[in-house]
């Protein structure tokens, strides 16, 4: 059976989906950054108005002292771009944050004079970024560091000492009125390990919260969890010994703590959850990827709505499942990995980090990066989507298309249904057809008036034999072709 359906009817399809099924992230797709550099580690948050900002590196090819911090918003209505450092010396890790007022604070990580990572930090309160604090000094390493904003005049960072030998977790804070640092507070010890090995949040209460990873092993450690809710900083046992790696945190609207992490045994990504404020133990944890579907990886945030929601996005670089982007969503339960981005075409040869940030009922907004050879140099580009889900599947947006755009069915290869996505920019006359390699039509999938936005048609090609097919999208001033394989 063949049928044509727009994104309005979407929410039917997706709850009916089975387990095998793949839905897709149909959403427009900006490209934010697209030279030749590395841009890349891109995290992205939404202010309180809804407008988008977003902090990320960028390097030229291999060259670390190219390396430099930018940060975007759309708070105009369209992106901005700032640089915020420009210097020789190595800056990365960027993260961001914002205060009560709605100013911009960043920490990132930078080289001293010693050639030493240390932790820098700045905010836009003066109308930019160019008064720094460095918020730790001396000769000894700082890695993977992380910052939180609090609810006052305080901004909280954690990070790992780096060195050969005996390396430790540490906590430290600075107060942007009065340029007070706090004293430098050790967790235990710990070693860094890749993208998300210690994060910080902070709740409704203004107090703070800390996971970090031993990582003791190749295969992660203890996941180790420190609050001040009642006091001084206290641990509380996670329940994760061993194998735990790469945790993020993020706190709901309603205080409920979420922390994702990757279990090195079987590949899969869990939540740990407990009531902040409350004293309680932790939920025991919670898978929120299938089983066999690869090895999720590199995920720069996670958020949760203002329904208490929790989004993740991971990449995926190994089978069964495609070399891609993917976003999960769910409260006690989870819906199947939905495809943000998969690389069909060949163009990029590598997939590198994302970011999804949460708000109101489902709305979200997602960064993706893809690394390329471009003109002999090493690059990576950084593209977003932007749009409005449910618990049952993808709403319609107000975005219209800018241009059009027919993308590669998914799954391919397939059999024996799979769905052609693509965008109008403008209401008129469309035709898709599929045609075999011989050139014959095989199936007339649409030919009629659409309206501009995003389409997709669902195509079983059961009465069809095994083989290479193509797909034409025409319209009166548009075509292209895309091939698609059919394996029985």
């Amino acid at each position: 059976m063949r049928k044509i359906l727009n994104l309005s009817v979407l929410l039917f399809i997706i709850s009916f989906s089975s387990l095998n099924a793949q839905s897709y992230l149909n959403f427009p797709q900006d490209t934010l950054a697209k030279d030749e550099f590395f841009n890349y580690r891109c995290m992205t948050k939404f202010d309180a108005a809804g407008k988008v900002h977003m902090v990320n590196s960028r390097q030229f090819d291999t060259d670390a002292n190219t390396r430099e911090i930018f940060y975007r918003n759309n708070v105009s209505g369209s992106f901005v771009t700032t640089r915020v450092t420009n210097n020789a010396v190595d800056d990365n890790y960027g993260v961001l944050g914002f205060d009560q007022q709605g100013f911009v604070h960043i920490g990132w990580e930078r080289r001293d004079a010693s050639n030493n990572f240390q932790l820098i930090y700045a905010n836009n309160r003066n109308g930019n970024f160019d008064s720094t604090v460095w918020i730790t000094t001396g000769g000894i390493n700082k890695a993977t560091p992380f910052m939180a904003t609090g609810k006052d005049s305080t901004v909280h960072f954690v990070y790992y000492t780096y060195l050969t030998g005996n390396n430790n977790a540490y906590y430290r804070s600075y107060n942007f009125i009065t340029k007070a640092l706090g004293p430098e507070t050790l967790l235990g010890p710990a070693s860094t390990g890749s993208e998300n090995d210690i994060e910080v949040a902070v709740d409704n209460n203004n107090k703070i919260h800390i996971i970090y990873s031993t990582n003791t092993g190749f295969n992660g450690g203890a996941l180790k969890y420190f609050t001040n809710e009642n006091g001084p900083l206290t641990e509380i046992n996670t329940g994760i010994a061993a194998n735990g790696e790469y945790p993020d945190i993020t706190i709901s609207n309603t205080n409920v703590v979420n922390i994702v992490y990757r279990f090195a045994t079987d590949k899969r990504l869990y939540v740990l959850r407990r009531n902040a404020g409350s004293g309680a133990a932790f939920d025991a944890p919670l898978a929120i990827t299938p089983g066999s579907i690869g090895n999720p990886s590199y995920w720069r945030t996670v958020d949760t709505d203002d329904n208490g929601r929790l989004y993740v996005t991971y990449q995926n670089s190994t089978a069964p499942a495609p070399k891609g982007f993917f976003l999960v969503h769910g409260t006690t339960s989870f819906v199947q990995p939905i495809l943000i981005f998969e690389d069909s075409s060949g163009t990029y040869s590598g997939r590198i980090s994302s970011s999804v940030a949460a708000r109101g009922n489902g709305e979200i907004a997602v960064t993706f990066e893809t690394s390329v050879l471009r003109n002999g140099e090493i690059a990576a580009d950084i593209f977003f989507k932007k749009g409005t889900l449910t618990i049952t599947g993808i709403q319609p947006t107000s975005e219209i298309a800018k241009g059009y755009v027919l993308e590669q069915n998914y799954p391919n290869p397939f059999n024996p249904s799979t769905t052609i996505n693509y965008q109008l920019p403008s209401a008129g006359f469309v035709s898709l057809k599929v045609y075999d390699i011989n050139g014959k039509e095989v199936s007339n999938l649409f030919e009629g008036t659409q309206s501009a936005g995003s389409h997709f048609i669902d195509f079983n090609a059961s009465d069809l034999t095994s083989g290479v097919y193509f797909y034409k999208l025409e319209t009166a001033d548009f075509s292209e072709t895309k091939k698609m394989t059919l394996v029985k």
